[in-house]
């Protein structure tokens, strides 16, 4: 299993980093448009080993560019770029959108990537080979084989990734008290045995202090130290909000791992989700559901969530959530219901519950039947 110790690097080191990650950029934008110009004019496809030994040549041309590790250059540079052609080739073949790589600006390119070389972290000193030597805030506490380092620009911040290859997953243990989830916006998450876990709504929350925050930076001219300022304070508080949101997800994540040995979960395709708008919805009740979407953060818990089951030796099974809101738990019967129907009401056994905690019954039932059995994944079957 690969975990990653995160920790805080000091001021001090946020000069140097912002000159590497740039350089880094500007390469990485030069090695696309390498890409599409011997297409266009040579109907050649470069591979990632044609470009490493372009790079080789530039190392040996510029000195600036031989005294950074060959290795982060290659991986925050060259892999990056090769991984998302990949991914472009790999959406094409399958049908789904396609989304060509993209020439990045100063804002989408936060990442630099170490392999195990060109770095050490002794202590509390991060010394990396060409950059310098820098205090982090934290020690290491896990155990285990370095795979990597990652350096992270979140906001005005950078964070150190370290990978640690801790040893192998324990081996899922049988069930016997499994649980199917149901998340949403109104309320976070509902289980099939009917338990809840509240909607915390950070963003909604702070939204009236976002506008404010927002119309202080519309306000001040470009260029000047006030907008600086204002930007600042605009993304301290998106930052607050994230780490707020981040606590609580690892906090509910915690619990459920603790409390319940399997879990069915939905299959969601979040960014269709937050780019469609159900019919009958529309306007600002449409810009609100979207934002309640991005709010529930539901990729990174069910990341968080499954994470912490494989370190528990406990099984998490996704299922295709389709129908899962309309069809009766008790009986199979498909009960119509709009978004504004928060009520289960079945006609045909009676049956009458929480549409999220119907829902989550069906999706606990999907998750056991996908399974070899009762004792392989999530719990039994009621």
């Amino acid at each position: 299993m690969i975990r990653a110790e995160r920790f805080l690097l000091r001021k001090r080191a946020y000069p140097a980093l912002m000159e590497v990650l740039d350089r880094c950029r500007v390469l990485y934008n030069a090695a696309l448009e390498q890409r599409i110009l011997a297409y266009k004019r040579q109907g050649k496809a470069l591979s990632f080993y044609d470009q490493c030994k372009d790079l080789t040549e530039l190392r040996a041309a510029d000195g600036s560019w031989s005294s950074l590790p060959v290795e982060l250059v290659r991986l925050t540079v060259l892999h990056r770029l090769d991984t998302a052609f990949r991914a472009f080739f790999r959406r094409c073949k399958s049908g789904d959108k396609p989304g060509f790589p993209r020439f990045r600006g100063r804002g989408r390119f936060d990442t630099l990537i170490f392999g195990t070389t060109g770095w050490s972290l002794k202590g509390n000193r991060l010394a990396l080979r060409g950059i310098g030597t820098f205090s982090v805030v934290g020690k290491r506490v896990r155990e285990g084989t370095i795979k990597g380092l990652r350096l992270k620009r979140i906001g005005e911040r950078w964070e150190v990734q370290v990978l640690v290859d801790i040893g192998p997953a324990p081996a899922v243990r049988a069930s016997s008290n499994g649980v199917g989830i149901d998340v949403g916006i109104r309320t976070f998450a509902t289980m099939s045995d009917g338990t809840r876990i509240e909607h915390p709504r950070f963003l909604r929350h702070s939204l009236d202090e976002l506008k404010r925050a927002q119309r202080r930076l519309s306000s001040k001219r470009r260029g000047s130290n006030r907008r600086a300022k204002a930007k600042t304070a605009l993304a301290r508080l998106h930052r607050h909000i994230a780490d707020c949101r981040r606590d609580f997800l690892h906090q509910a994540t915690r619990r459920l791992v603790d409390t319940y040995d399997g879990f069915a979960v939905e299959k969601l395709r979040i960014a269709e989700m937050a780019q469609q708008t159900p019919e009958g919805v529309g306007g600002k009740q449409g810009r609100g559901l979207h934002r309640g979407i991005m709010d529930s953060a539901w990729s990174a818990f069910s990341f968080m969530l499954r994470y912490k089951a494989e370190c528990a030796g406990t099984a998490v099974v996704e299922v295709d959530p389709k129908g899962t809101s309309q069809r009766c738990s008790g009986c199979g019967s498909v009960v119509r219901k709009t978004l504004r129907d928060r009520t289960h009401e079945c006609p045909a056994c009676g049956l009458v519950l929480d549409r999220d905690e119907n829902a989550a019954r069906n999706i606990h039932d999907l998750g056991w039947r996908s399974a070899r059995g009762p004792k392989d994944s999530c719990g039994e079957s009621r």
